[in-house]
């Protein structure tokens, strides 16, 4: 038989279970009060990894400026390798000043992008050197690893939407101390979640380093060549071993921050909240009615 409920009768279902939304009030404020303490422990590494000031790209078109002068007015050197050190030092040098005009979360991975472009075409215009006592293959080959891993970065950039710096710091104050942490809304809560989560790259870091870090054992595969001298030998090794290094810890460098959030979300028995149509916080309702 059908029962019809009154509100009256509701009333009193609800009084026979005194402070259950309270418990779950106490129970929501609880978990956005932890949510919000896991923000805090990786938002410094956020805003640091998308920080840069000047002088870096600065440097950097000067050292491109100086490079190109050289590589123009130097003797003694075939056009064709005189073509690829002046491609490699006119990116260092268009590339710093294109880093000074880029918004600032940009410029870490632009100046990343522009060093892998020019240091690709630094090695091109050695291996088209005639008189070059490094295997042709070794230059060719960090030359080409150069290159993939520069246009990954540039793909990367391209595809990737960061969250502004300065609202990374404003989202970073709300967290940074207990008693801003106990102020946050869900929705206050939400916003800085998802600033956090803007600043993940569209492409996983190894997988940009990977073509480089392959280029270095490519580089180094002249060593097994008995028909080369011992000294052309040992220079494709030295070579390919130090950059499979960098590039290999450049891959294993430690994981990002919103990796390393999500990590410990997931170790709290928590989740990344869901967000509504219009930016604020969403609502999930599980259960039989």
């Amino acid at each position: 038989m059908a029962r019809l409920s009154l509100p009256g009768s509701a009333a009193a279902q609800e009084a026979g279970a005194p402070g259950s939304a309270e418990d779950q009030s106490r129970e929501d404020v609880a978990q956005r009060r932890e949510r919000a303490a896991l923000l805090a422990t990786h938002y410094h590494d956020a805003v640091r990894l998308h920080s840069m000031g000047n002088g870096l790209p600065i440097l950097f078109s000067g050292l491109g400026g100086v490079s190109l002068a050289l590589s123009l007015a130097g003797e003694g050197i075939d056009a064709p390798a005189r073509i690829a050190f002046a491609s490699g030092s006119a990116t260092m040098l268009a590339g710093g000043l294109a880093v000074l005009a880029a918004p600032e979360t940009y410029r870490p991975n632009t100046l990343a992008t522009v060093g892998m472009l020019s240091q690709g075409s630094l090695w091109l215009g050695f291996a088209l050197l005639d008189s070059e006592p490094i295997p042709r293959m070794t230059l060719v080959s960090l030359s080409a690893g150069n290159y993939a891993t520069g246009l990954l970065s540039g793909l990367n950039l391209a595809l990737s939407e960061y969250t502004p710096v300065s609202r990374l710091r404003a989202s970073h104050a709300l967290v940074a101390t207990p008693g801003w942490r106990a102020r946050l809304s869900g929705a206050q809560l939400a916003s800085v979640e998802r600033d956090l989560l803007g600043t993940e790259p569209a492409i996983p870091r190894w997988a940009v380093f990977l073509p480089v870090t392959l280029g270095g054992v490519a580089a180094a595969a002249p060593v097994l060549d008995p028909e080369l001298p011992a000294e052309k030998r040992m220079l494709s090794a030295i070579f390919g071993l130090l950059n499979f290094t960098w590039s290999l810890a450049a891959m294993l460098e430690p994981e990002h921050p919103v990796q390393a959030y999500q990590r410990d979300l997931r170790r709290a028995g928590l989740r990344v909240e869901p967000s509504g149509p219009d930016g604020t916080a969403g609502l999930t309702v599980s259960g039989k009615f």
